[in-house]
C-alpha cells in the first residue's frame, strides 16, 4: 500500500513534492513481494516487526536496509512481518 507520494498515479496516498514513495506492507511468514525499484532508484527499507531476506541478506525488526543498484526489490517474509519501504531518486 502506498502510504505517500509524489508521483502523479499514486492519487490514494498522501501527496508529498519530491520524487519519492513510502509504502507499506504486511507479509506472512513464507510470503514473497516484488517491488519495481529500477536501478537508478534508492531506497531505505525498514521491518518494523518479524524478520525478512532481501535476496541473501537478512533484515530483522527496526533493522533498516538501505537498497541500490537493483530493478526488482525482492522481500521473503522469514516470519510474520510488517514493512516499511522509502523508494528515492
Amino acid at each position: 500500500m502506498t502510504l505517500a507520494s509524489g508521483h502523479d498515479n499514486d492519487n490514494d496516498a498522501l501527496p508529498i513534492r519530491t520524487d519519492a514513495r513510502a509504502v507499506g506492507a504486511t507479509l506472512r511468514a513464507g510470503e514473497t513481494a516484488e517491488y519495481p525499484l529500477g536501478r537508478d532508484r534508492r531506497a531505505y527499507l525498514v521491518p518494523a516487526t518479524g524478520a525478512i531476506r532481501i535476496d541473501d541478506v537478512r533484515v530483522n525488526a527496526r533493522d533498516g536496509a538501505a537498497i541500490s543498484d537493483l530493478d526488482v526489490i525482492r522481500i521473503t517474509a522469514i516470519e510474520n512481518s510488517e514493512i516499511v519501504l522509502v523508494d528515492a531518486a
